[in-house]
């Protein structure tokens, strides 16, 4: 009987809580215990077949052992993309496994709870510069429109439930909404001209992507394109005594904060890859050549899909320590980012309180 032992990764109890957020998560040795998952999947899988394992019984469970997403693929050149994942460099497999096992949860966490802030803040500018340009028009009985702002937000939210948008924050949405969407929000301040122009090209470019937790980073320097330097000189310019954060300040603070930074261990690839056994190869060979439809070439397939699988996870047995090290990187980055954002926190507006 077929049996895959997954000596070395045996279960510890080491476990530690961070708070992230004000969210208290457990950190355990994630990365040993799904590997020794993915043995423990493998074998049992193999144990419950034996030999009467079926192709596409195969397919299925590399793809999810070895998170192969495209399946027709796999189905069609099965052995090529195992032969093809087992000489990838140590790191690309790292890179692989990091994903699947999701062990940048907590930077992920601690990213969401930045976005999450400056997304907050950057609204309170839009809002402050809607009601700040309304007094403005108002006290100098300037002949534009004004904002009706909880008429505005109404309207965007009947579109964002309309279209099925389902964005998080409709204010930052809709400044450059979706194609055949109108914003209905006006700009246009007489004596401002040059200011409100310059403003209206920055929210050109700006797209509110929302958040995703599996591109946390990209999420977050796409918020970031806010174009608050053009919103903060039209607001200091229609009032110049509006109270508003010190954000030179904040960029010093949050300078000081990642002067130390989390050093990422670096991975060195000194796992040689064996050759599968000649006769796996040429059974395989001689099979196809006959039918790619018989019974016999799909178990000489099948044959040779184990071998390579039983490597690629003793290869991925050498990044152990590698893996224990990235979980600790991930968690000592999420306390910086989290440290940042109690910073940014205490200093940056969310609430109009004209």
């Amino acid at each position: 009987m077929d049996r895959y032992y997954s000596g070395g990764l045996e279960p510890d109890n080491n476990e530690s809580l961070i708070n992230i957020n004000g969210t208290d998560f457990l950190i355990t040795n994630k990365f040993k215990t799904m590997l020794r998952d993915s043995y423990i999947d493998w074998g049992t899988f193999l144990e419950i077949y034996h030999d009467n394992i079926q192709l596409r019984d195969m397919f299925d469970q590399v793809s999810k052992l070895l998170n192969v997403k495209d399946n027709e693929n796999l189905h069609s050149a099965m052995i090529p993309i195992v032969e093809k994942i087992y000489d990838l460099p140590l790191e690309a497999h790292m890179t692989v496994l990091l994903k699947q096992f999701m062990l940048y949860e907590p930077v992920s966490l601690a990213i969401h709870g930045l976005f999450t802030t400056f997304k907050h803040h950057f609204e309170y500018l839009v809002e402050l510069f809607s009601n700040l340009r309304n007094d403005y028009i108002t006290e100098n009985k300037l002949k534009v429109k004004l904002n009706d702002w909880s008429e505005l937000t109404r309207y965007w939210e009947e579109k964002n439930l309309e279209y099925e948008l389902e964005s998080s924050s409709v204010i930052l949405l809709f400044l450059n909404p979706p194609k055949k969407i109108k914003s209905k929000m006006h700009y246009k301040i007489p004596g401002k001209e040059e200011l409100i122009s310059c403003l209206r090209d920055a929210i050109k470019k700006f797209t509110y992507l929302g958040w995703c937790p599996k591109v946390p980073h990209k999420r977050l320097q796409a918020l970031l394109k806010f174009p608050i330097n053009e919103f903060v000189s039209i607001i200091r310019s229609i009032n110049p005594n509006v109270d508003l954060p010190d954000y030179k300040k904040i960029e010093q603070l949050i300078s000081d904060v990642l002067s130390t930074k989390p050093i990422k261990p670096e991975i060195k690839d000194n796992y040689s890859r064996e050759k599968p056994p000649k006769e796996l190869e040429q059974l395989v060979k001689k099979k196809s050549s006959k039918t790619t439809n018989s019974d016999e070439y799909n178990q000489a397939q099948i044959k040779l899909v184990k071998w390579y699988v039983n490597k690629i996870l003793d290869l991925r047995k050498q990044l152990l320590p590698y893996g224990k090290q990235l979980e600790m990187y991930y968690v000592d980055s999420a306390k910086k980012i989290s440290e940042i954002n109690t910073i940014i926190k205490q200093h940056l507006k969310f609430e109009n309180t004209l």
